[in-house]
């Protein structure tokens, strides 16, 4: 049995030195193939790819599990003096410690937690088959393989996708160009992921727990995710990891309402899609710093932008021809009692959010007002003044604007029109 994780190894008869945890295959197994040979662990790292064999029955002078629930252990040697430390999975070091117990007890594994006592058990007859850790002076395949401790994969034919999972130790993944249907559940194991590479697939929904991944990095261009539900994106882990998103050539006729929620992004790439309106609580992306939208259908972008500081936009080949420009009825609704009868009456958490910002409270980080009122506050459209406008009409197109960016990419006689709102008639006469 293997065992892929991280160890650091502490020479007790050494005092002082660096603790440096190292990419490491332990394995466990009899150390030749003679029948007398006892049972050894074995220790790989990449600096050490002969390895170094500790034997097991009388050599261990404790495990401590005190925090396997966290996935780390240690094993402490009594020859050498050798603390091994180890991180790794919880479900895979219960299992690597289970089979050291079983060595060690000469019998089955019981029910009780492993944490218990390693050495309680009663022994029994051996009912464990381990495999030789050396063959010929040899180190087995599993041992040798170069991609067990690999942190990088790049899988572009069908061929070469794994049939027994991913290694556990994987900080990159592409998988592209396979035509894939459906999102690979083996994916949401790999808790070192840091970038995803799903592009050139048909991939039509992705499940909710790729939001538990903290990933960097996600690309899914060229797929088919114009139905998707994007609930991954109200999770906390990828909410506050994510920098880089891809979802360029999906289908997509609107920009999805949950990437307000991504506050670490900082690019976010949806070109070549059917996108002709832009949510106004994109601006609470504080973060972001590229935007890319080239080849859409946008006609205008809402006013908020402003309040972006980008460092780059593209809305190249967009409908921002200055021929389609609008004139709109800018007089102020709602001024007359007939339209004061007629409106419809606020929502308990219109009515809170606007308490809130009455009084003005602070709302910005999570946890101080109710989610729902927090949410009802970051997707109302601001006026240009900045009050929150909660039942005001949209005006499409009112206004040519200005952004505050240092690099924006427009097609020939292309124009920044803005979507605005307008909180009184004063702010209305400004434009």
């Amino acid at each position: 049995m293997k065992l892929i994780c991280e160890t650091c190894t502490i020479n007790r008869a050494i005092s002082g030195g660096k603790r440096v945890f190292l990419k490491t295959i332990l394995a466990i197994g009899k150390g030749s193939e003679r029948k007398a040979d006892e049972t050894k662990i074995m220790l790989i790292t990449s600096g050490n790819k002969t390895g170094i064999k500790y034997s097991v029955l009388k050599n261990i002078a404790k495990i401590f599990t005190r925090f396997l629930d966290e996935g780390k252990a240690t094993i402490s040697f009594i020859t050498p003096e050798h603390d091994v430390q180890i991180k790794s999975d919880k479900i895979q070091l219960t299992a690597f410690l289970k089979v050291v117990k079983l060595v060690l007890v000469g019998g089955p594994v019981q029910e009780s937690p492993l944490s218990a006592n390693l050495f309680s058990a009663t022994p029994q007859p051996p009912q464990l088959r381990l495999p030789c850790l050396t063959i010929g002076k040899k180190k087995t395949s599993i041992l040798d393989s170069p991609s067990v401790l690999a942190t990088k994969s790049v899988i572009t034919n069908r061929k070469d996708y794994p049939t027994k999972g991913f290694s556990r130790m994987l900080v990159s993944l592409q998988i592209s160009d396979l035509k894939l249907a459906r999102f690979d559940s083996q994916i949401l194991l790999l808790q070192k992921l840091r970038s995803l590479n799903l592009s050139k697939n048909c991939l039509r929904n992705l499940p909710r727990a790729l939001g538990q991944l903290r990933l960097s990095e996600l690309d899914l261009s060229s797929n088919s995710l114009v139905d998707s539900s994007w609930e991954w994106l109200l999770e906390p882990n990828i909410q506050s990891t994510l920098q880089n998103l891809n979802i360029s050539q999906n289908g997509l006729s609107f920009l999805p309402m949950n990437v307000i929620h991504a506050r670490a992004l900082v690019t976010l790439t949806a070109d070549n899609n059917h996108i002709r309106k832009l949510p106004f609580a994109l601006w609470t992306l504080n973060r972001l710093r590229v935007l890319s939208l080239a080849r859409n259908q946008i006609d205008a972008i809402p006013e908020t932008f402003r309040r972006m500081r980008l460092e780059r936009l593209d809305l190249s080949e967009n409908a921002l021809h200055e021929k389609g420009a609008t004139v709109p009825d800018l007089r102020m609704e709602g001024t007359t009692e007939t339209s004061e009868q007629n409106r419809q009456p606020s929502s308990l958490f219109e009515l809170a959010a606007r308490t809130v910002i009455r009084k003005k409270l602070p709302y910005a980080m999570p946890g101080l007002i109710p989610f729902t009122v927090q949410e009802t506050l970051r997707r109302t459209p601001l006026c240009g003044c900045g009050q929150p406008c909660f039942d005001s009409k949209v005006f499409q197109r009112a206004k040519v604007i200005v952004l505050n960016c240092s690099c924006t990419v427009l097609n020939a006689n292309h124009h920044l029109y803005a979507d605005s709102v307008f909180c009184s008639e004063k702010c209305s006469r400004k434009v």
